[in-house]
């Protein structure tokens, strides 16, 4: 569950990774991680040694990354349609996770399970960062 709610917060945020020279927002709260961006491409890496990678094509948003804590490797892949986005990502121990996610406002909600039986409820906001409630 760990690796789906870290790639939720990555597809829920991408959209404040900026082009134009401007550097992506940091999480509340955390060091920024070291980025670097071209046209719908953003690769970043924290100071732990994990990376990801997020690139938009249209309404298709796909993410790639490594968690060095776990040594677990993660995709992800979500589609929107309009406020509404349908994700599902899989990671090397084999763990799958699905879900939807919905944004209003500054705020996203989304809800996703996972191939363990586990569920959750997220919630972020480009203030308040996210907040998780498991089922």
């Amino acid at each position: 569950m760990k690796a789906a709610a870290l790639t939720l917060c990555l597809l829920l945020l991408a959209p404040l990774a900026r082009a134009a020279g401007e550097p992506p927002l940091a999480f509340p709260g955390l060091p920024p991680a070291a980025c670097a961006w071209l046209a719908n491409v953003l690769a970043c890496m924290d100071r732990d040694g994990s990376h990801y990678s997020i690139a938009t094509l249209g309404h298709d948003t796909y993410l790639r990354g490594f968690d060095a804590a776990s040594g677990q490797r993660w995709a992800q892949t979500g589609t929107r349609y309009g406020r509404l986005t349908f994700f599902s990502g899989v990671s090397s121990d084999g763990q799958v996770w699905l879900g939807t996610s919905r944004g209003i406002g500054w705020t996203h909600i989304s809800r996703f399970s996972s191939s363990s039986g586990g569920q959750a409820k997220l919630t972020c906001g480009r203030v308040s960062g996210c907040s998780q409630q498991v089922r």
